[in-house]
């Protein structure tokens, strides 16, 4: 089985800005849903930037996206870990929780 293509949105940085760590499209969406467009950072800088865990952000930014279609068409593309440039970075236990199809996870 050969590597996924690897999707990442055109024109964003692909890097983290303090660390320059790899950013998966995953990681873009967060920061654009943060309001990040110019620097990007990975989990790791954003977590320590918030005083919380790399899973924490991921989870919290998770349900934000999922909400709004914009962003959630974009995370949806990954179907599982195979597609992340960033597998080291990767917390694929709570970024692909839900579905290997990238759905919306349950309501509360």
């Amino acid at each position: 089985m050969g590597k996924a293509k690897v999707r990442l949105i055109d024109g964003a940085p692909t890097a983290c800005a303090k660390c320059e760590a790899p950013l998966c499209l995953r990681k873009q969406v967060i920061n654009l849903a943060l309001g990040n467009t110019e620097e990007m950072h990975c989990l790791h800088c954003l977590a320590l930037e918030s005083d919380t865990t790399e899973a924490d952000v991921l989870r919290t930014s998770r349900g934000y996206v999922m909400e709004r279609e914009c962003f959630r068409k974009e995370w949806q593309k990954y179907r599982d870990q195979t597609a992340c440039p960033d597998r080291k970075g990767c917390i694929p236990d709570v970024c692909f929780a839900f579905s290997t199809r990238g759905a919306c996870p349950p309501r509360a």
